[in-house]
């Protein structure tokens, strides 16, 4: 009998001693910050909203504008044309460089990721009717639908230099315009997601959105809505002082010859960068527009085996 008792006092000692440590580990356990989470080599994508004020923009983002790109030359003309301007600043720059941009609302984030298949690097807002919108390859007649920019990026390996291959990070970019499904066929995708096509396959493909480059450690991509015909250098010495111009009103937008299709495109027909970033579809000009920021995070050298 007292060798029963003396066990179980031995038991309840031993079960009070584990619950005291289950306990001490339940609380030494902390939750990881999402800054610590997004660590993973790949890409991360930041979408800022900024203010659309005359001359802050071009005075933030014109030092960035110069010709040795990553990007090839006949890109970055086709974006520009589309109305995309893509800047390679460093990634060390970024927290001032939006400091200065007014960020106007919530910054939205996805965390660092390999990103290999294609997804919605960014959707734009959805429209009804039918829309003009200035691109590379002309101006384009869409129905309403939505516009997406696809993406693909993946660590790889650089040009090889003293024994060692730094790491890249690969990135292809491609515009799809998705039309506005009834709703018998929004019934059959719900019933039948099987028979849908790859979001790569999706709708009418836009070859004036699309890239391929490389950005090494320490880069990050801009892709910042704009009109071809603006130059971020002159508005950028332009005082602080002077407003815009004021916007126009419906009869003259209908009076003026260029909204006629007589001579050159009207300054303010959205571009592809205006619908896919801006609210440019929903007025004569924007008043928001956002800026999509692409973010390499690229461990110092590639290796196929870690």
């Amino acid at each position: 009998m007292a060798k029963a008792v003396k066990f179980l006092r031995l038991l309840g000692a031993s079960l009070a001693f584990m619950a005291c440590s289950c306990a001490a580990r339940k609380d030494d356990v902390k939750p990881v910050p999402i800054a610590e989470q997004s660590a993973a080599d790949g890409l991360e994508l930041r979408l800022w909203p900024v203010e659309d004020s005359q001359g802050s923009l071009a005075r933030a983002l014109a030092p960035y504008e110069r010709p040795d790109s990553p990007i090839d030359g006949r890109t970055l003309m086709r974006l520009k044309e589309s109305g995309l301007r893509a800047l390679v600043v460093p990634t060390a720059d970024l927290d001032s460089l939006a400091a200065t941009l007014r960020i106007r609302g919530t910054v939205e984030t996805q965390a660092s990721r390999d990103r290999s298949e294609w997804s919605i690097f960014v959707a734009s807002k959805g429209w009804q009717n039918y829309a003009t919108i200035r691109s590379a390859d002309g101006n384009l007649v869409l129905g309403g639908g939505q516009l997406l920019l696809l993406g693909r990026a993946w660590v790889a390996p650089g040009p090889f230099e003293n024994g060692k291959a730094p790491a890249v990070l690969r990135v292809e970019l491609m515009g799809r315009h998705l039309e506005q499904k009834d709703t018998a066929a929004k019934i059959e995708d719900a019933l039948r997601p099987e028979l849908r096509r790859p979001i790569e396959e999706e709708g009418l493909s836009l070859k004036s959105l699309g890239g391929s480059f490389e950005l090494t450690r320490g880069q990050s991509l801009l892709l910042v809505p704009e009109y071809p015909n603006t130059d971020w250098a002159r508005d950028a010495r332009l005082p602080n002082y002077i407003e815009k111009e004021p916007e126009k009103t419906a009869e003259a937008a209908e009076n003026d010859p260029y909204s006629r299709g007589i001579g050159p495109d009207a300054p303010d027909m959205p571009t592809l960068g205006h619908a896919l970033l801006s609210d440019a579809l929903f007025g004569l000009k924007p008043k928001r527009r956002a800026i999509l920021v692409l973010v390499p995070r690229l461990p110092n050298e590639f290796r196929l085996f870690r």
